[in-house]
């Protein structure tokens, strides 16, 4: 099992609030690369 470990540097506290809004541009952001690695990793499913 591999854990992620990540660390978020903000200025203020309310940027690590996330709405709808922001949770959906930041799947649009990321979403061709998500797609790209599953297409990679499907050959080892």
């Amino acid at each position: 099992m591999s854990v992620l470990n990540f660390k978020f540097i903000v200025e203020t506290r309310e940027e690590l609030f996330y709405d709808k809004h922001k949770i959906l541009s930041n799947g649009d952001r990321w979403e061709a690369e998500i797609e790209r690695n599953l297409e990679q990793d499907t050959k080892y499913r």
